[in-house]
């Protein structure tokens, strides 16, 4: 994919793992076969696929360079980490390759962003050397919003067996001294913010980026299917407080038909990039191009 350009900013996906990957009903417990039928003239191929019956949800990372950064949203699951999941569990993918090839070192970076702090998100905060976890990018500062890092923190310390994520991709980064813990509509520079998106994380936040008389968000886990667009009130199997992400769906939904609002969101395919528009009384996602 060509870098994506919001004026002075200049976007880029780097993609870790693509094609079908999550069971419907685990990533959205309320679809059924029924429902994907009746949506299939849509959904298949980009969204579905009938033959192994999973939805096609990409992990993927953006490379975000500012006049003043160069910043990495979202760190999807990294190399050789030990994870209950089988998808996630000791990967080696050419991720540093693609890095590369958007033009970035892991030096370069100076910025991390993480949307919330689930394992698909924080892999690639850190990397194994020596047996030991260390900061992939030893130049940045990771900023994670105060509230995320506190509950997952809280968390973490009550359970009987650690996080394993915590510990190899949040942790080492705080005993490295690289990690600053900021509010959720914290300002990185002009023209680049946050705002909280909480529900499916107690301090999920979006990230937007305005220039050139255009406005894109990176929405992280806020939508993770185009379905919820149609649907607004499924939550995803992985959220905390579904009442409030139903809320924040419904609500960015409507602020983001209203507008020319580019939304960017964590796990569509590419182009990723499109926009939302209503459909009778639920939306749509409209990608960019099409």
């Amino acid at each position: 994919m060509p870098t994506r350009n919001i004026g002075k900013y200049g976007i880029d996906m780097i993609i870790e793992l693509e094609g079908p990957r999550f069971e419907p009903w685990r990533l959205l417990p309320d679809c059924t076969p029924e429902i994907l039928k009746e949506h299939a003239s849509w959904l298949i191929p980009r969204h579905y696929d009938p033959e192994t019956d999973l939805f096609v949800a990409p992990i993927q990372s953006f490379l975000l360079k500012t006049p003043h950064h160069t910043i990495l949203i979202d760190g999807c699951f990294g190399n050789h980490k030990e994870r209950p999941n089988p998808m996630a569990n000791q990967l080696n993918t050419r991720w540093l390759e693609r890095l590369a090839a958007a033009g970035a070192t892991p030096e370069d970076i100076d910025i991390v962003l993480c949307s919330h702090l689930h394992p698909d998100h924080v892999g690639w905060n850190t990397k194994l050397e020596n047996g030991q976890w260390v900061p992939t990018f030893p130049n940045a500062k990771y900023l994670f919003a105060e509230p995320e890092f506190t509950h997952w923190e809280a968390v973490n310390n009550a359970a009987e067996q650690p996080l394993v994520h915590l510990v190899d991709s949040v942790l080492p980064i705080v005993a490295a001294g690289q990690s600053q813990l900021v509010p959720m509509d914290h300002e990185v520079e002009d023209g680049l913010w946050l705002e909280p998106m909480i529900g499916h994380s107690p301090g999920h936040v979006g990230i937007n980026v305005e220039d050139g008389g255009e406005h894109a968000i990176f929405i992280g886990d806020m939508t993770h299917h185009p379905l919820q667009l149609t649907y607004p009130d499924w939550c995803s199997g992985f959220c905390d407080d579904k009442p409030m992400a139903i809320k924040t769906r419904r609500d960015f939904c409507e602020r983001a038909a209203e507008t020319d609002l580019i939304v960017v969101p964590a796990h569509f395919p590419p182009p990723t990039f499109g926009t939302i528009m209503r459909d009778g009384d639920a939306y749509r996602f409209h990608y960019e191009g099409e």
